[in-house]
């Protein structure tokens, strides 16, 4: 093999390996906002948890990738709350992992939030709903999503 092939291959070789760490960082953090957000509300609430951060990374108005939705600031309540410092259920952890993989994947599609992009627990009434439209409430989840949004 030439140099410049061997050359060509070394650097297909770190992009290809370069887009592997950043789809197992999508994946950690998609698994992140499942754990946390609705591991207690099964697979269907962790599955509309997951529409409203795919809703938004398609939105144009948050972050363009799964990490930047979940760690974008003051959006969801584990990221600056302590919930990430507690120790995991290993088995909750592992079934919202094999979950966010799946739909990482595209092998689970749903539609049931009606493109949601903002929910909140049922037991609470933030001030920032009034301004939004109610599409749907799964399990204990209620979501939204903007009144102008063009549809």
């Amino acid at each position: 093999m030439s140099q410049s092939g061997l050359a060509l291959l070394l650097a297909a070789l770190a992009a290809h390996n370069l887009q592997v760490k950043a789809q197992q960082a999508e994946r950690v953090c998609l698994t992140e906002a499942l754990y946390y957000e609705a591991r207690g509300e099964g697979e269907r609430g962790q599955e509309a948890v997951a529409e409203v951060v795919l809703d938004r990374v398609r939105s144009g108005r948050h972050p363009n990738s799964i990490c930047g939705v979940v760690h974008e600031p003051h959006q969801f309540s584990f990221v600056d709350d302590g919930s990430m410092l507690r120790k995991r259920d290993p088995d909750a952890w592992e079934d919202a992992s094999d979950l966010a993989a799946r739909i990482i994947r595209g092998d689970v599609v749903t539609a049931m939030t009606r493109s949601a992009m903002f929910y909140h627990k049922a037991n609470i009434r933030p001030r920032w709903a009034k301004a939004l439209v109610r599409t749907a409430q799964i399990g204990n989840h209620i979501f939204y999503q903007p009144r102008n949004r063009n549809r």
